[in-house]
């Protein structure tokens, strides 16, 4: 679980603020002088973070706990009246919930190789199942080539994966569609028997 705690003086008086992430639930809860605050619904588990910001209040000042993804975990920063009590710098000079280039870059490697890596599973999969059985999975067969698409995009474009930009650029369209046309050529070959044609000794 992620933890962060600050000591800090609001209205003339020393506060302990602490915030607390967890990666595997992925609750958030925020403490004020060891009393838990009250989030909104929708801010207290958000299964795809691209970054967060909590508002809530301490002595009559405006609070903000802002979440920005360090990779695969969250960097917490406190902003008190609008100013980062780490930095001191003002909250209109940064956006605290827009993820690092260094996030952004871990999140495409990992998109990357996870993605590589199960598309040449899937496929090795399909093929030695329809090779020894000439059974298959229509899904497993059409998956494999979808994710090999996915992983030489992210490979070869700087786009942040988890973010779909509005309006979506042409180029992710494209990979969407190339993924979808391979998958079901894919899916076809198998169901024709192609796998069986081109290796006909196994």
């Amino acid at each position: 679980m992620t933890k962060r705690t600050w000591q800090v003086t609001i209205g003339g008086a020393a506060h302990g603020i602490e915030f607390r992430h967890s990666p595997i639930t992925n609750r958030r809860q925020i403490f004020v002088d060891g009393r838990g605050i009250s989030l909104p619904k929708e801010q207290r588990r958000i299964q795809w973070d691209t970054g967060t910001r909590h508002h809530f209040s301490v002595a009559d000042h405006e609070c903000l706990i802002a979440t920005r993804s360090s990779g695969f975990d969250f960097e917490p920063h406190l902003y008190v009246d609008a100013v980062d009590v780490d930095t001191g710098k003002p909250l209109s000079q940064e956006d605290p919930s827009k993820p690092t280039e260094e996030a952004v870059r871990t999140r495409r490697v990992g998109v990357v190789v996870i993605s590589l890596l199960a598309g040449v599973a899937c496929i090795w999969i399909n093929a030695r199942m329809v090779l020894s059985s000439g059974d298959y999975f229509p899904f497993l067969a059409s998956l494999g080539p979808a994710l090999l698409v996915i992983s030489g995009y992210y490979a070869l474009l700087p786009d942040a994966p988890w973010v779909i930009p509005k309006p979506m650029p042409l180029r992710m369209i494209a990979m969407l569609l190339l993924a979808f046309a391979l998958g079901l050529a894919n899916w076809w070959a198998t169901h024709n028997g192609l796998y069986s044609l081109l290796f006909p000794s196994a």
